[in-house]
């Protein structure tokens, strides 16, 4: 509510939102409002730190309502000033306030060998950014100690000028996020101080020696993932955010059958969101008070492992929600042009989802040996339990009532997720014992096998936190509709698994594909008459929806004549109206 009334408030945000504005004016208002931002206390860390639910509200509803200048200011003021607070030590702190320039006496060499190498995409890189987080290969007398990020000077910040040694610009227009400048970087032996280096896990001494608190490679690998996933969590919210949108629309115009599984979804991403953002938060208060160190590690790696599974999963159905509900409403156009970054951004999906195949095939030896599997967040815990899962598994429900219990939805989940995970074990086995690289081995196993399983692993996580959501509710009637639209999910979700199922002979002749189908209609039908009821429950307010279809006073057609005989253009004759009329004598001139 604060968020809304700062806006309601912001000359940069009273305008006609439905006006055709040039590149650059889209530019400079996007930039204008994520500043004003800054000037809402519930952003604040401070706000944040005392109720860790905040961040997932304020970036549906800031998502809802704007998102080129959303994803600016987090891109500025969050992301970049995370990557200093979680990978930085004091001395980067005063990059957080007035930026200034670094006064070290030995310096750090930043070379793109070619074109291939440059950094493209980067958000606010294009025209605005004065400093970047990069990361970079650390290279010390020949040896590469790996990935590390770096505090790099872009232009200056009094006329925002290019450094020399560097060539940076814009990506130009896009199909949607306009506001947003992406960029691209290309360095030319590029010199920056040695104290820009972000030393909270890995330091560089005036003597050129690499030192590190954490001893095993792995173990500072994993800590700095974490810090890595914070696009990516913000990420699968905002997917939400824009997939409630569309609904909220396309629900309240046209409810529709094929409309309710997404409703489904989109309840369970949110769910999960306001776990997960909790968790991040929690975890990046921890690294940086230094707590919890002997878990930070492995939470980072799990927390790596999940945000590269659940942007892409969450991505791919809002993208499918979104284009559903384009369909079913003739509209949301401009919702499906600004979703359509988050497939790509942070991590092409189907590159990034194979971070997360990559964490669970460590386990499968853990699995053959019967070792404990137990990880900080307890998304694979039941990977313990793997081979007796594989023995056991076999689809046993006759009815309606049976395959509905949310025991044995996930049950199911859980033997899909141990049943791929053999099968892309030995897959990628195969692969190396015919002489690939380990690159191309894993490359080789990722359509049929690596995706599936990172995508099983992630919906049966998904389902899990629903479920741990729906013990909570008090009120019978709120459990018996969350149970169903977690029923709803587990199941639609489910049937795009069906030849897995048959593969790993976990089912057998025709029962499974004709009782989810039933029961897939029959939940939609059960869900029907509370749709508009349940978008209700989660819609942004029409201030923020800014929406003719979906306003919540249902008087569709009133603001649809409206919208139409004030369009600009509604009643305009066009200014070359006589090249219409000319049309034969024109031609004739060619």
């Amino acid at each position: 509510m604060k968020f809304m009334k700062h806006c309601k408030k912001c000359p940069d945000y009273i305008t006609d939102r439905s006006s055709v504005q040039t590149f650059d004016e889209t530019r400079r208002l996007a930039v204008r409002q994520a500043m004003s931002h800054k000037d809402i206390e519930i952003l604040s860390l401070s706000s944040i730190i005392q109720n860790l639910k905040r961040p997932a509200a304020a970036t549906r509803i800031m998502m809802q309502f704007s998102p080129a200048s959303t994803i600016k200011y987090s891109v500025v003021f969050r992301l970049f000033t995370a990557a200093i607070t979680n990978m930085g030590t004091e001395r980067h702190y005063h990059y957080l306030d007035d930026i200034e320039d670094g006064k070290g006496t030995k310096n750090f060499i930043l070379n793109s060998s070619d074109f291939e190498a440059a950094k493209c995409w980067a958000g606010g890189l294009g025209q605005s950014a004065t400093h970047a987080i990069v990361y970079a290969q650390l290279i010390l007398k020949g040896i590469s100690y790996g990935l590390h990020a770096f505090v790099v000077p872009i232009r200056d910040p009094k006329n925002l000028l290019p450094y020399t040694g560097l060539i940076v610009g814009d990506m130009g227009e896009k199909i949607g996020l306009n506001g947003i400048d992406n960029g691209f970087v290309v360095f030319n032996k590029y010199p920056i101080p040695r104290e820009n280096l972000l030393n909270k896990f890995g330091e560089v001494t005036e003597d050129g020696e690499y030192v590190s608190p954490i001893k095993d490679p792995n173990k500072r690998h994993g800590a700095a993932l974490g810090s890595l996933s914070a696009g990516r969590v913000n990420i699968t919210c905002i997917c939400e955010a824009m997939g409630i949108k569309a609904l909220t629309i396309a629900i309240r115009y046209a409810a529709q059958h094929r409309l309710l599984p997404y409703l489904a979804a989109a309840y369970v991403l949110r769910e999960f969101n306001t776990y997960f953002i909790e968790v991040f938060y929690q975890f990046s208060i921890d690294t940086n008070i230094g707590s919890k160190k002997d878990v930070l590690p492995d939470l980072g790696m799990e927390i790596h492992a999940i945000s590269s599974a659940c942007k892409s999963v969450a991505g791919w159905i809002m993208k499918d929600a979104i284009q559903e509900c384009r369909e079913a409403s003739s509209g949301i156009g401009d919702v499906r042009n600004d979703h359509d970054a988050n497939l790509t951004y942070e991590g092409e999906n189907h590159v990034l989802i194979q971070q997360t195949s990559n964490w669970l095939l460590k386990m499968w030896p853990l699995i053959l040996n019967e070792e404990k599997i137990s990880t900080p967040l307890k998304s694979a815990d039941f990977l313990s339990d793997g081979l007796e899962i594989l023995r056991k598994g076999k689809f046993t429900a006759f009815t309606f009532e049976e395959i509905c219990a949310p025991e044995n939805i996930i049950s199911i989940y859980q033997w899909l997720t141990c049943y791929l995970l053999k099968r892309s074990y030995y897959k990628v086995e195969t692969e190396l014992k015919s002489g690939k690289s380990n690159f191309w081995a894993k490359n080789n196993s990722h359509v049929y096998h690596c995706k599936n399983l990172s995508i099983v692993f992630i919906q049966h996580f998904f389902l899990q936190r629903m479920l741990s959501k729906i013990s909570e509710a008090e009120d019978p009637a709120i459990k018996n509709v969350l149970t169903n639209l977690f029923v709803l999910y587990g199941l639609w979700s489910l049937e795009k698994h069906i030849p897995t199922l048959y593969h790993g002979e976990f089912a057998q002749g025709p029962t499974l594909p004709n009782l989810l189908q039933h029961s897939i209609l029959k939940l939609c039908a059960d869900l029907k008459n509370d749709a508009v009821s349940l978008i209700d429950a989660v819609a942004p307010p029409d201030f923020i929806l800014n929406s003719i279809l979906g306003a919540s006073d249902g008087m569709v057609y009133k603001h649809l004549e409206s919208a139409i005989y004030s369009s600009p253009y509604a009643m305009e004759r066009p200014k070359w109206w006589k090249e219409i009329i000319n049309w034969k004598d024109n031609k004739s001139k060619l």
